[in-house]
């Protein structure tokens, strides 16, 4: 694993992807390979160019079975399973080096498709063939989920799997076997808006919050770990910060309270890989959108890092565990220092606020030289590093 220079960083490729937007990403190994999704269930994948690239990148693959958004992607180190959760209900395991079972034609640059229409409508813009790609389908299923999967999690040993839902339920799955280990129902007012799997698996993050239903009937918002094995709660994160409230109820002032920190819920969250610290980004519309570094022997704050204008959209960890990487609703991609919480890097370019494009997802490759931002104007941007 080379180290991560964030110094040293240039814009290589942009993968057109336009229409829904954009929400996921993952690289597919250590390789140039590249996998992306967006609102519509569309999951497509890209072998990026050796040298950089000014031209428009075509995919190579679609993934074909999901009916609805696709939230997260995950993928193991050495490129062979990609994960996938959706509004659809369902988490599933692709293998991306199968051979294809079929093609298909895709439009992938609709927008600009209809802005050429509107130049000149007599033109065949509308009309033009669209991008042919091989097809497959999923290696495997993941069911039991009642409502949209937006968390997805995979340990770092590569071993199991957590996906969390709008009706509260957490799974864990064995990824060799593809059996449930466990599984647990949260607050049945809440929807689970980010979970993780420490880097052995035992142990489980799982963050709740839903929308305001009104000052007085907001289910509290829950951040705590579990033992995975049993399912138990063994630290409650806002229990250690707010230790001067007594009830925890959907009581207006108690609202106000852990809203500060949850903001309009933790969308993302990640172990560092040594599993001491955990991520955690504050999502929605809020003017602060920071990761909390988190103790997670204390269950006490270490620092907040980062800050996205209008909201954190996603958080990962370096593979070396140096830096937290960020991008939010101010359409940047930030890196920052775990050691001291100092941003160090600033990619992307500010379209002025939460209106004008959001940077929905970051990805960065196992060998640390490659990163991706989903922008949900209808791009995936990818940066070589060093």
């Amino acid at each position: 694993m080379a180290e991560l220079n964030p110094k040293k960083s240039t814009l290589h490729c942009e993968l057109v992807f336009e229409g829904a937007w954009p929400t996921s990403v993952a690289f597919l190994g250590s390789g140039r390979k590249l996998a992306a999704g967006n609102r519509d269930g569309v999951l497509l994948v890209w072998d990026l160019p050796a040298e950089p690239s000014k031209d428009a990148i075509l995919p190579v693959r679609k993934l074909e079975g999901h009916t609805n958004a696709i939230n997260r992607l995950v993928a193991t180190d050495d490129g062979k399973l990609l994960i996938s959760a959706s509004h659809d209900k369902t988490v599933r395991v692709w293998d991306p080096n199968v051979e294809s079972a079929g093609s298909a034609e895709l439009i992938i640059d609709a927008e600009q498709r209809e802005r050429e229409a509107k130049k000149n409508p007599k033109g065949d813009a509308l009309s033009k063939p669209g991008v042919k790609v091989a097809t497959q389908t999923a290696q495997h299923v993941f069911t039991g989920h009642r409502d949209w999967v937006q968390a997805l999690g995979l340990s770092r040993d590569q071993k199991r799997l957590i996906s969390g839902d709008d009706s509260g339920l957490v799974q864990i799955w064995d990824l060799a076997s593809r059996k449930e280990v466990a599984k647990w129902t949260g607050n049945p007012g809440n929807w689970i808006t980010s979970a993780c799997l420490s880097p052995d698996g035992q142990t489980a993050f799982v963050a709740e919050f839903c929308a305001p239903r009104g000052s007085f009937d907001r289910p509290p918002a829950q951040v705590r770990l579990f033992d995975v094995t049993t399912g138990k709660e063994t630290l409650d994160f806002l229990k250690v910060l707010y230790p001067n409230i007594k009830v925890r109820d959907n009581s207006y002032g108690y609202a106000t309270t852990w809203g500060q920190f949850v903001a309009q819920g933790l969308v993302a969250a990640e172990f560092s890989p040594d599993g001491k610290l955990l991520a955690l980004a504050q999502g929605g519309e809020t003017g602060t959108g920071k990761v909390h570094l988190m103790d997670v022997a204390t269950g006490k704050l270490v620092r907040g890092i980062s800050g996205h204008q209008s909201g954190a959209c996603d958080a990962t960890f370096s593979a070396d565990g140096q830096y937290v990487l960020s991008v939010g609703r101010d359409t940047l991609l930030r890196i920052c220092q775990v050691a001291d919480g100092k941003e160090v890097a600033q990619l992307g370019k500010s379209r002025g606020g939460q209106f004008k494009d959001w940077l929905h997802a970051v990805a960065l490759s196992p060998d640390q030289q490659w990163l991706a931002a989903a922008d949900i104007s209808g791009r995936v941007l990818v940066w070589k590093m060093g």
